[in-house]
């Protein structure tokens, strides 16, 4: 017998989406988007040099999104500052002494948060959710590599909130 909600994508989204909104506020107050965030805990994260490829290729998995559009954010980066290429055969791209402190600062920040927020939640409950999130990850993550790309259609909601399809009103 369940005591509680049941685990399901809506209160998966509901989670990702707090989460998420806070994250945004952190790091709308430190200048950073998400995907800069996201690039800067790769390059730093990584056990092995990246090149700027596998820096972008990364970023496109990491943030589902297509790799111009993380190579768009890698090159701001770099033009900002905050990754440098460096030379040799390898072309690695490593974040500088800026990204390093914009990583730190913004991890402080949310980590404070999240430990303000999770003060009381049994340990035992925090990690039976961890392992069951990993695991719908994996399953998510797998389930999307099977699927072609689809080109996403940007929808446009008018006065009445109804989309309306690409290419006009049927």
């Amino acid at each position: 017998m369940t005591t509680g909600p049941i685990l399901d994508p809506r209160v998966l989204g509901r989670a990702e989406t707090a989460h998420r909104a806070l994250m945004e506020a952190v790091l709308g107050e430190a200048g950073a988007s998400h995907q800069q965030w996201i690039a800067l805990n790769i390059s730093t994260l990584s056990q092995a040099e990246l090149d700027r490829d596998r820096l972008v290729a990364r970023l496109a998995i990491a943030t589902k999104s297509d790799r111009q559009a993380a190579g768009a954010v890698v090159a701001e980066m770099l033009v900002a500052g905050l990754l440098v290429a460096l030379p040799g055969a390898s072309c690695p791209v490593r974040a500088t002494a800026e990204g390093l402190a914009l990583q730190r600062r913004i991890r402080d920040v949310f980590d404070e948060a999240i430990d303000r927020l999770y003060l009381g939640i049994p340990a035992e409950d925090l990690s039976v959710t961890s392992r069951t999130l990993v695991e719908v990850t994996a399953r998510i993550d797998a389930e999307l590599m099977e699927r072609p790309p689809v080109p996403r259609a940007r929808r446009h909601f008018p006065r009445g909130g109804r989309p309306v399809p690409p290419g006009g009103p049927r």
